[in-house]
C-alpha cells in the first residue's frame, strides 16, 4: 500500500536590488548602465541591457525606496513576466504559489509552490513548498516527487515538468510525510487503479474500485484486466517489495488463472 520516495526541499537566495538614482526617467527612454529610479512605492525603473529603461515590480515588503544617491527595489514578490535586473534572482508570486527566477531580465516560473508552506521569504532565502503539484506544472529539480492537488496521483519532475508516474487511488491516496527532521517521503496507496493508469513498479498488481477486476503494471501502465466475479472479488496484499492480488475467479470461466471456472482465492 505504501511506497516512499525521497523528496528534496528547494531553496533559492532572494536579492534586494540596489541601483543608482538618476532623476525621473520614463519606461522606454534611453539610459546608461546603472541608472534607476522609483516610479512609486511598489515599482521602479532600471536600465536594461538594450540601453532603455524597463519597469521593475518592487512588490516585496520594502517596496521601492530612494536612499540618497541610490534606489533600492525589493522585488522578492513579483509576477511572471516582470522585468528584473539580477540574473538568477529569486522571487515569489503575489499568491505565494510559485517560485520565479530571473533569466534574460525577465522573471519566469521555475517551480510550483502549492504545498501548505507556499512560497515564503525567510531572511535572505526563499522557501518553496513543492510537496503538492499538478501534471504539467514547472519544476526545477529533476527527480523530485510530489502529490497532485487531489491526492490521487504521485508525480515526478522530468525535464522541467511534473509528470504522473503512479496512480494513488486507494483510500489512503497520496500524502507527504516527514519521518524525521529534514527528511520528506511520499506515501502512495496504489491498491486501487483504473485500466491504463500510470504505474511505477513493474509486476505490481491492483484492483479496480468495484473490486471485480485485477490489473497488472506493465510498461508503466495498469493493463491486462482479469475478471474476479466470485464473492471475494479482488483484494490486494502489499509488502515492502510488492503488491499482489488475490482474485476470486469462481464462476469466471476463464481469464488469468481462471482455468475453466477458476479457483476461489487463487493468487496471481
Amino acid at each position: 500500500m505504501v511506497r516512499r520516495y525521497g523528496l528534496v526541499a528547494f531553496f533559492i537566495a532572494a536579492s534586494f536590488l540596489t541601483l543608482s538614482a538618476c532623476g525621473k526617467p520614463k519606461a522606454g527612454a534611453k539610459c546608461v548602465s546603472g541608472q534607476a529610479s522609483c516610479v512609486d512605492a511598489k515599482s521602479g525603473l532600471f536600465c536594461a541591457s538594450d540601453g532603455t529603461f524597463k519597469t521593475m515590480t518592487c512588490g516585496g515588503p520594502n517596496g521601492c525606496q530612494a536612499q540618497g544617491a541610490k534606489v533600492a527595489c525589493d522585488n522578492d514578490v513579483s509576477t511572471i513576466g516582470d522585468a528584473c535586473d539580477t540574473p538568477n534572482d529569486g522571487a515569489c508570486t503575489p499568491d505565494h504559489k510559485a517560485l520565479l527566477l530571473c533569466k534574460n531580465e525577465v522573471f519566469g516560473e521555475i517551480d510550483t509552490c502549492k504545498g501548505p508552506g507556499g512560497c515564503k521569504l525567510a531572511g535572505d532565502m526563499i522557501n518553496c513548498d513543492n510537496d503538492v503539484a499538478d501534471i504539467g506544472d514547472p519544476c526545477s529539480n529533476d527527480g523530485n516527487f510530489a502529490c497532485t492537488s487531489d491526492k490521487g496521483m504521485a508525480l515526478r519532475c522530468q525535464t522541467g515538468k511534473y509528470a504522473a508516474i503512479q496512480s494513488c487511488s486507494g483510500p489512503k491516496s497520496c500524502n507527504i510525510i516527514h519521518p524525521k527532521p529534514k527528511t520528506t517521503d511520499i506515501d502512495c496507496d496504489f491498491t486501487v487503479a483504473k485500466e491504463n493508469d500510470p504505474c511505477f513498479f513493474p509486476g505490481n498488481e491492483s484492483c479496480t474500485s468495484d473490486k471485480k477486476t485485477m490489473l497488472t503494471c506493465k510498461a508503466n501502465k495498469y493493463v491486462e484486466p482479469v475478471a474476479c466475479p466470485g464473492p471475494s472479488g479482488c483484494t490486494v496484499t502489499v509488502t515492502a517489495k510488492s503488491a499482489k492480488v488475490t482474485c476470486d475467479a469462481e464462476g469466471g470461466g476463464g481469464g488469468k488463472g481462471g482455468g475453466g471456472g477458476g479457483k476461489k482465492g487463487k493468487k496471481h
